[in-house]
């Protein structure tokens, strides 16, 4: 797994500077050229999770502070009533 969607990115761009150049020198049904990129559909799966993941974490984290102001304005209600 990679550190960091930048690390990921730039990983994907790396492969498939090897994979375009495979596909000129070997063809694109060569042997090579198929494995870079199925190489390059993995990293690129890979990054798709880490957005859904990086997505539903935003969310959970929006959910989390929607329920502290709640809570903190109802205590606050509470308090002074």
């Amino acid at each position: 797994m990679y550190q960091s969607q930048i690390a990921l990115l730039k990983e994907i761009d790396r492969v498939r500077g090897l994979m375009v150049a495979a596909a000129r020198e070997t063809g694109y049904t060569s042997e090579e050229t198929i494995r870079r990129s199925q190489e390059l559909d993995r990293l690129i799966y890979e990054y798709q999770s880490y957005c859904k993941e990086s997505e539903l974490q935003r969310q959970r984290a929006k959910i989390l502070f929607r329920q502290i102001i709640l809570l903190t304005k109802k205590q606050y209600v509470l308090a002074h009533a």
